[in-house]
Protein backbone atom coordinates (compact mmCIF):
# COMPACT_ATOMS: atom_id res chain seq x y z
CA UNK A 1 0.00 0.00 0.00
CA UNK A 2 1.04 3.61 -0.24
CA UNK A 3 1.91 5.97 2.27
CA UNK A 4 -0.69 7.67 3.97
CA UNK A 5 0.69 10.91 5.38
CA UNK A 6 -2.39 12.57 6.88
CA UNK A 7 -2.54 9.15 8.90
CA UNK A 8 0.84 9.07 9.63
CA UNK A 9 0.82 12.48 10.83
CA UNK A 10 -2.12 12.33 12.67
CA UNK A 11 -0.47 9.01 14.15
CA UNK A 12 2.51 10.83 15.32
CA UNK A 13 0.67 13.85 16.74
CA UNK A 14 -1.14 11.78 18.92
CA UNK A 15 1.66 9.38 20.02
CA UNK A 16 3.67 12.97 20.67
CA UNK A 17 0.85 14.69 22.30
CA UNK A 18 1.29 17.70 20.29
CA UNK A 19 1.49 18.71 16.79
CA UNK A 20 4.25 19.23 14.35
CA UNK A 21 4.98 22.20 13.07
CA UNK A 22 4.84 22.60 8.84
CA UNK A 23 8.57 21.17 8.70
CA UNK A 24 7.57 17.82 10.82
CA UNK A 25 9.39 19.85 14.49
CA UNK A 26 8.05 19.20 17.57
CA UNK A 27 9.00 18.62 21.09
CA UNK A 28 11.41 15.65 21.07
CA UNK A 29 9.78 13.06 23.22
CA UNK A 30 12.76 12.23 25.62
CA UNK A 31 13.41 16.03 26.17
CA UNK A 32 13.95 15.92 29.95
CA UNK A 33 16.69 13.35 28.80
CA UNK A 34 18.92 16.04 26.97
CA UNK A 35 22.28 16.69 28.62
CA UNK A 36 22.43 20.57 27.10
CA UNK A 37 19.69 23.19 26.50
CA UNK A 38 17.76 22.30 23.56
CA UNK A 39 16.27 24.17 20.34
CA UNK A 40 12.92 24.40 18.52
CA UNK A 41 14.36 22.23 15.85
CA UNK A 42 16.13 19.45 17.76
CA UNK A 43 13.06 16.76 17.22
CA UNK A 44 11.81 16.55 13.59
CA UNK A 45 9.83 13.95 12.51
CA UNK A 46 9.84 12.26 8.81
CA UNK A 47 6.96 10.96 7.50
CA UNK A 48 7.86 9.58 3.96
CA UNK A 49 9.45 6.06 3.97
CA UNK A 50 10.57 4.14 7.06
CA UNK A 51 8.52 6.77 9.25
CA UNK A 52 11.45 8.59 11.68
CA UNK A 53 11.75 10.80 14.35
CA UNK A 54 15.78 12.41 14.72
CA UNK A 55 17.18 14.22 17.72
CA UNK A 56 19.95 16.49 17.45
CA UNK A 57 20.83 15.35 21.39
CA UNK A 58 22.56 11.84 22.08
CA UNK A 59 21.28 12.18 25.25
CA UNK A 60 18.13 10.72 24.63
CA UNK A 61 18.66 7.68 21.81
CA UNK A 62 16.72 5.33 24.52
CA UNK A 63 13.46 6.76 24.78
CA UNK A 64 13.93 8.22 20.99
CA UNK A 65 14.42 4.57 20.19
CA UNK A 66 11.52 3.43 21.71
CA UNK A 67 9.24 6.33 20.46
CA UNK A 68 10.20 4.95 16.46
CA UNK A 69 9.45 1.40 17.56
CA UNK A 70 6.08 2.75 18.56
CA UNK A 71 5.18 5.08 15.81
CA UNK A 72 5.75 2.78 13.43
CA UNK A 73 4.09 -0.18 15.01
CA UNK A 74 1.35 2.02 14.99
CA UNK A 75 1.29 3.11 11.53
CA UNK A 76 2.08 -0.17 10.50
CA UNK A 77 -1.18 -1.44 11.99
CA UNK A 78 -3.44 1.69 10.94
CA UNK A 79 -1.93 1.01 6.98
CA UNK A 80 -2.31 -2.93 6.91
CA UNK A 81 -6.51 -2.78 8.11
CA UNK A 82 -5.28 -2.89 12.33
CA UNK A 83 -2.22 -5.55 11.45
CA UNK A 84 -4.86 -8.16 10.29
CA UNK A 85 -3.52 -10.06 7.16
CA UNK A 86 -4.72 -9.40 3.96
CA UNK A 87 -5.28 -11.19 0.71
CA UNK A 88 -2.88 -10.44 -1.97
CA UNK A 89 -3.36 -10.09 -5.38
CA UNK A 90 -1.31 -13.75 -6.11
CA UNK A 91 -3.59 -15.21 -3.81
CA UNK A 92 -1.60 -15.20 -1.35
CA UNK A 93 -1.34 -13.98 2.36
CA UNK A 94 0.26 -10.74 3.36
CA UNK A 95 2.69 -10.62 5.50
CA UNK A 96 2.13 -7.82 8.62
CA UNK A 97 4.94 -5.16 8.15
CA UNK A 98 8.12 -5.87 9.97
CA UNK A 99 9.32 -3.43 12.18
CA UNK A 100 12.73 -2.03 10.91
CA UNK A 101 15.65 -2.97 12.73
CA UNK A 102 16.29 -0.68 15.59
CA UNK A 103 19.63 0.67 16.06
CA UNK A 104 20.88 2.48 19.56
CA UNK A 105 23.75 5.23 19.37
CA UNK A 106 25.61 3.20 21.39
CA UNK A 107 27.55 6.61 23.57
CA UNK A 108 31.04 8.58 23.31
CA UNK A 109 33.85 6.12 25.53
CA UNK A 110 36.54 8.58 25.67
CA UNK A 111 38.52 6.17 26.89
CA UNK A 112 37.91 4.02 23.51
CA UNK A 113 39.01 7.24 21.75
CA UNK A 114 42.09 7.55 23.83
CA UNK A 115 43.35 4.07 23.06
CA UNK A 116 42.82 4.48 19.17
CA UNK A 117 44.83 7.55 19.34
CA UNK A 118 47.55 6.17 21.42
CA UNK A 119 48.07 3.66 18.34
CA UNK A 120 49.27 6.65 16.26
CA UNK A 121 53.03 6.29 15.31
CA UNK A 122 53.37 10.28 14.75
CA UNK A 123 51.38 13.51 15.93
CA UNK A 124 48.52 14.26 13.59
CA UNK A 125 48.24 18.51 14.01
CA UNK A 126 46.42 20.65 11.21
CA UNK A 127 49.94 21.34 9.97
CA UNK A 128 50.82 17.67 9.15
CA UNK A 129 47.81 17.06 7.50
CA UNK A 130 48.15 20.44 4.91
CA UNK A 131 51.45 18.76 4.25
CA UNK A 132 50.03 15.13 3.92
CA UNK A 133 47.57 16.06 1.42
CA UNK A 134 47.74 14.14 -1.64
CA UNK A 135 45.73 16.98 -3.77
CA UNK A 136 47.50 20.62 -3.43
CA UNK A 137 44.43 23.53 -3.44
CA UNK A 138 44.93 27.44 -3.22
CA UNK A 139 46.74 29.14 -0.21
CA UNK A 140 48.59 32.28 0.98
CA UNK A 141 49.91 32.38 3.54
CA UNK A 142 47.58 30.30 5.49
CA UNK A 143 44.83 32.43 4.03
CA UNK A 144 41.97 30.79 2.11
CA UNK A 145 39.49 32.12 -0.15
CA UNK A 146 36.95 31.49 -3.20
CA UNK A 147 39.81 29.78 -5.08
CA UNK A 148 40.14 27.31 -2.12
CA UNK A 149 36.45 27.00 -2.32
CA UNK A 150 36.21 26.38 -5.91
CA UNK A 151 39.51 23.84 -6.36
CA UNK A 152 37.28 21.82 -3.55
CA UNK A 153 34.03 21.72 -4.60
CA UNK A 154 35.12 21.30 -8.51
CA UNK A 155 37.75 17.85 -7.02
CA UNK A 156 34.47 16.77 -5.68
CA UNK A 157 31.66 16.86 -8.31
CA UNK A 158 31.26 15.74 -11.84
CA UNK A 159 31.81 19.29 -14.09
CA UNK A 160 28.03 19.08 -15.22
CA UNK A 161 26.78 18.79 -11.25
CA UNK A 162 24.91 21.00 -9.38
CA UNK A 163 25.90 21.56 -5.47
CA UNK A 164 23.68 23.72 -2.82
CA UNK A 165 25.42 26.66 -0.86
CA UNK A 166 24.12 28.07 2.16
CA UNK A 167 24.74 31.84 3.97
CA UNK A 168 21.68 30.73 6.05
CA UNK A 169 21.41 27.51 7.10
CA UNK A 170 17.43 26.99 7.16
CA UNK A 171 17.10 27.74 3.45
CA UNK A 172 16.88 26.40 0.50
CA UNK A 173 20.20 27.26 -0.50
CA UNK A 174 21.41 30.55 -1.18
CA UNK A 175 24.09 29.87 -4.15
CA UNK A 176 24.28 26.91 -6.99
CA UNK A 177 27.66 25.95 -7.63
CA UNK A 178 28.81 23.60 -11.06
CA UNK A 179 32.49 22.98 -11.60
CA UNK A 180 31.57 23.41 -15.29
CA UNK A 181 29.92 26.30 -15.49
CA UNK A 182 30.60 28.43 -12.29
CA UNK A 183 27.93 30.05 -9.14
CA UNK A 184 25.08 31.61 -9.34
CA UNK A 185 23.13 33.28 -6.72
CA UNK A 186 19.38 31.93 -6.47
CA UNK A 187 15.99 33.40 -5.18
CA UNK A 188 14.28 32.46 -1.98
CA UNK A 189 11.34 31.57 -4.02
CA UNK A 190 10.24 29.62 -7.31
CA UNK A 191 10.29 30.90 -10.90
CA UNK A 192 12.83 33.38 -10.29
CA UNK A 193 16.22 33.37 -12.81
CA UNK A 194 19.08 32.49 -11.05
CA UNK A 195 21.95 34.84 -11.20
CA UNK A 196 25.43 34.42 -12.41
CA UNK A 197 27.39 35.47 -9.20
CA UNK A 198 30.69 34.76 -7.19
CA UNK A 199 30.67 31.95 -4.25
CA UNK A 200 30.02 34.56 -0.63
CA UNK A 201 33.39 35.29 0.68
CA UNK A 202 31.66 35.01 4.21
CA UNK A 203 28.49 34.77 6.21
CA UNK A 204 27.53 35.58 10.07
CA UNK A 205 27.31 32.27 10.95
CA UNK A 206 29.55 30.86 8.33
CA UNK A 207 28.94 29.02 4.85
CA UNK A 208 27.75 25.65 4.20
CA UNK A 209 26.97 23.36 1.60
CA UNK A 210 24.94 20.30 1.15
CA UNK A 211 27.11 17.09 0.68
CA UNK A 212 25.26 15.68 -2.18
CA UNK A 213 24.88 16.73 -5.44
CA UNK A 214 21.28 17.78 -6.56
CA UNK A 215 18.83 18.97 -9.39
CA UNK A 216 18.97 22.33 -8.27
CA UNK A 217 14.86 22.63 -9.32
CA UNK A 218 12.14 22.79 -7.07
CA UNK A 219 10.43 19.90 -6.09
CA UNK A 220 7.59 18.73 -3.66
CA UNK A 221 8.63 17.52 -0.34
CA UNK A 222 6.22 15.02 1.00
CA UNK A 223 8.07 15.46 4.28
CA UNK A 224 7.11 18.89 4.74
CA UNK A 225 3.99 20.05 4.37
CA UNK A 226 1.83 23.12 4.56
CA UNK A 227 -1.52 24.49 6.50
CA UNK A 228 -3.53 23.02 3.26
CA UNK A 229 -1.91 19.53 4.03
CA UNK A 230 -0.03 19.86 0.30
CA UNK A 231 3.56 19.35 0.06
CA UNK A 232 6.01 22.54 0.16
CA UNK A 233 8.52 23.03 -2.17
CA UNK A 234 12.33 22.95 -1.80
CA UNK A 235 15.49 22.41 -3.38
CA UNK A 236 17.21 20.83 -0.29
CA UNK A 237 15.34 17.64 0.34
CA UNK A 238 15.94 13.86 -0.79
CA UNK A 239 13.86 13.90 -3.90
CA UNK A 240 16.20 16.72 -4.88
CA UNK A 241 19.70 14.35 -4.72
CA UNK A 242 21.19 12.28 -7.53
CA UNK A 243 23.60 10.89 -6.25
CA UNK A 244 24.09 9.00 -2.11
CA UNK A 245 27.99 10.20 -2.43
CA UNK A 246 28.83 11.63 0.87
CA UNK A 247 29.07 11.06 4.84
CA UNK A 248 29.80 13.88 7.09
CA UNK A 249 31.94 12.89 10.58
CA UNK A 250 32.36 15.49 13.03
CA UNK A 251 32.40 16.01 16.73
CA UNK A 252 31.97 18.29 19.03
CA UNK A 253 32.71 16.64 22.04
CA UNK A 254 36.69 14.85 21.14
CA UNK A 255 39.47 16.98 21.66
CA UNK A 256 40.83 17.83 19.04
CA UNK A 257 44.48 16.17 19.25
CA UNK A 258 43.07 13.06 20.16
CA UNK A 259 40.37 13.39 17.07
CA UNK A 260 42.49 14.15 14.38
CA UNK A 261 44.69 10.90 15.36
CA UNK A 262 41.69 8.38 15.10
CA UNK A 263 41.01 10.03 11.57
CA UNK A 264 44.18 9.47 10.31
CA UNK A 265 43.58 6.19 11.70
CA UNK A 266 40.35 4.94 9.79
CA UNK A 267 39.64 2.50 6.75
CA UNK A 268 37.81 4.79 5.60
CA UNK A 269 37.85 6.82 2.13
CA UNK A 270 38.19 10.23 3.71
CA UNK A 271 38.33 12.49 0.58
CA UNK A 272 39.11 16.18 2.52
CA UNK A 273 39.11 17.20 5.79
CA UNK A 274 38.74 20.62 7.28
CA UNK A 275 37.80 23.10 10.03
CA UNK A 276 34.27 24.74 10.80
CA UNK A 277 34.96 27.80 12.30
CA UNK A 278 34.13 26.81 15.70
CA UNK A 279 35.25 23.94 17.60
CA UNK A 280 34.79 20.51 15.33
CA UNK A 281 36.68 19.70 12.23
CA UNK A 282 34.75 17.68 9.42
CA UNK A 283 35.75 14.43 7.45
CA UNK A 284 34.44 13.58 4.26
CA UNK A 285 33.85 10.25 3.80
CA UNK A 286 32.88 8.86 0.40
CA UNK A 287 30.11 6.24 0.62
CA UNK A 288 28.44 5.72 -2.61
CA UNK A 289 25.27 4.36 -1.75
CA UNK A 290 22.66 3.48 -4.83
CA UNK A 291 19.53 4.55 -2.86
CA UNK A 292 18.93 6.75 1.00
CA UNK A 293 17.51 3.62 2.37
CA UNK A 294 21.61 1.71 1.46
CA UNK A 295 22.98 5.10 2.61
CA UNK A 296 21.16 4.41 6.12
CA UNK A 297 21.80 0.93 6.51
CA UNK A 298 25.17 1.93 5.84
CA UNK A 299 25.06 4.38 8.01
CA UNK A 300 23.80 2.29 11.00
CA UNK A 301 26.83 0.28 10.88
CA UNK A 302 29.13 2.62 11.11
CA UNK A 303 27.41 5.00 13.82
CA UNK A 304 28.29 1.64 16.07
CA UNK A 305 31.97 2.26 15.58
CA UNK A 306 32.18 5.79 15.25
CA UNK A 307 29.81 7.05 17.67
CA UNK A 308 31.75 5.74 20.68
CA UNK A 309 34.87 7.69 19.29
CA UNK A 310 33.15 11.04 19.56
CA UNK A 311 31.62 10.93 15.97
CA UNK A 312 28.65 12.99 16.50
CA UNK A 313 25.77 10.36 15.01
CA UNK A 314 23.37 13.02 14.34
CA UNK A 315 25.65 14.24 11.82
CA UNK A 316 25.80 11.28 9.86
CA UNK A 317 21.92 11.86 7.89
CA UNK A 318 21.77 11.27 4.03
CA UNK A 319 20.85 14.88 3.49
CA UNK A 320 23.25 16.76 5.72
CA UNK A 321 24.82 20.36 5.29
CA UNK A 322 28.58 20.55 6.07
CA UNK A 323 30.71 23.67 6.40
CA UNK A 324 32.78 24.85 3.12
CA UNK A 325 36.36 25.75 3.00
CA UNK A 326 37.84 28.73 1.96
CA UNK A 327 35.03 30.70 3.52
CA UNK A 328 35.02 32.90 6.99
CA UNK A 329 32.74 32.84 9.82
CA UNK A 330 31.81 35.96 11.84
CA UNK A 331 30.42 34.49 14.88
CA UNK A 332 27.71 32.22 16.36
CA UNK A 333 24.35 32.10 17.86
CA UNK A 334 23.83 32.04 21.48
CA UNK A 335 21.46 29.95 23.55
CA UNK A 336 18.65 32.79 22.82
CA UNK A 337 19.04 33.41 18.94
CA UNK A 338 21.32 36.10 19.33
CA UNK A 339 24.44 36.40 17.24
CA UNK A 340 27.53 36.86 18.91
CA UNK A 341 30.63 37.61 17.09
CA UNK A 342 34.08 36.60 17.47
CA UNK A 343 36.60 39.16 18.41
CA UNK A 344 38.67 38.36 14.58
CA UNK A 345 36.21 36.26 11.66
CA UNK A 346 37.38 32.82 11.72
CA UNK A 347 38.53 30.48 8.35
CA UNK A 348 36.44 27.56 8.11
CA UNK A 349 40.22 25.89 6.55
CA UNK A 350 40.72 23.33 4.33
CA UNK A 351 43.11 20.97 5.38
CA UNK A 352 43.20 17.80 3.46
CA UNK A 353 42.09 17.10 -0.25
CA UNK A 354 42.32 13.41 -1.69
CA UNK A 355 39.06 12.95 -4.28
CA UNK A 356 40.39 9.32 -5.22
CA UNK A 357 40.84 8.13 -1.48
CA UNK A 358 40.94 4.72 -0.82
CA UNK A 359 39.16 2.34 1.88
CA UNK A 360 42.78 2.63 3.90
CA UNK A 361 44.20 5.04 6.70
CA UNK A 362 45.83 8.77 5.91
CA UNK A 363 48.78 7.51 7.83
CA UNK A 364 49.44 5.12 4.77
CA UNK A 365 48.55 7.57 1.81
CA UNK A 366 51.46 9.25 0.06
CA UNK A 367 51.61 12.73 -1.17
CA UNK A 368 51.27 12.62 -5.10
Amino acid sequence: MGENLPLRRSITEDLLGCALDEGGYAKCPGAAMHSHKGGKRDFRVVLTEVPTGYCFHDSCSGALADFNRELRSRIGKAESGNGEKKPSMYGKTAPRPVEPRRVKRPPYQPEVLERLARKSPVEVTKEWLRARSPVDFPEHDGFQGKDTAEAFLSALYEPDERVLIFTTQYSQGDFLFTPAGGSYRLANKPGVQAVKSNLPAGAPEGVWYLVQPVEGAWKPNHANLGKDRKPRLGRRHGACVTSWRYLVLESDDAPEELWLKALVQMSFPIVAIYTSGGRSIHALVRVDCGSKAAFDALRDDMVQVLAPLGADAAAMTAVRLSRLPGTLRYGKKDKDGNLQKYPEPRLQRLLFLNPTAEAKPILNTVKQ
